[in-house]
């Protein structure tokens, strides 16, 4: 079926600039994500909610296309292309996570239950009716899990240099932007709405808690060179 580059005939130009730009920022984090694991080995990308990104994001890459046109889509397929690499090393960096051995032993098997339940969560969701047609309802649900997740994790992690603030940014304003796009595509979906706001809220309560703690780290470190 023929597909618009963009879809200005059922969405506000606003509305698309929105939205395109705040995709945009969502491929430039997962760029920073790669470029960190590879420097850093370890995966900000909270374990347990790494399955559901990716699963989210072969349905709405392969089985359904977002109707915004042609440039979202390939958005979509950019971000599921550079979460392959991201995915593939939470399996094998994702144990270095805090996690009891127990889940450290079947780490892999839940990981790709995870994943396969998530296509299928994706899929069925659409197909009976639930999403939008550009998959915001489940992409938020799965956000803001994300989210709240990655705070958990930052809690959890006392090493703050395992963390980007640069990612952290880029994330934050690609689902801030794109939750903005919210209000003008939908303005009656109240539930999309509440986990827009609910993933923006989280997000800067990650940011201004990794911005004190590297704070605190440096602090720390000056104290230590001054000492010696």
């Amino acid at each position: 079926m023929f597909q618009p580059l963009i879809n200005f005939d059922e969405y506000s130009s606003i509305g698309l600039l929105f939205n395109g730009v705040g995709c945009l920022l969502w491929v430039v984090a997962y760029a920073i994500l790669v470029l960190e694991i590879r420097k850093k080995k370890f995966v900000e990308m909270p374990a347990y909610v790494a399955g559901a990104n990716i699963g989210w994001e072969f349905v709405w890459s392969f089985i359904y296309h977002p109707n915004t046109g042609l440039l979202f889509s390939l958005s979509y397929q950019a971000a599921f292309l550079l979460d392959c690499f991201i995915f593939y090393s939470v399996l094998r960096y994702g144990t270095k996570q805090p996690m009891n051995s127990e889940t450290k032993k079947h780490f892999i098997l839940f990981s790709l239950i995870n994943f396969a339940f998530w296509i299928l969560f994706s899929y069925t969701y659409m197909n009976e009716g639930y999403d939008t047609m550009i998959g915001a309802n489940s992409g938020y649900i799965i956000n803001v899990v994300l989210s709240m997740q990655c705070v958990f994790l930052l809690f959890q992690t006392k090493d703050t240099a395992k963390f980007s603030m640069l990612l952290a940014w880029s994330r934050m304003l690609g689902t801030g932007l794109i939750t903005v796009s919210m209000f003008i595509f939908y303005p009656e979906n109240q539930f999309v709405q509440l986990l827009g706001v609910s993933c923006f809220m989280l997000d800067n309560v990650f940011i201004y808690i990794l911005w004190k703690r590297h704070g605190t780290l440096l602090g720390l470190l000056k104290s230590s060179e001054n000492g010696s």
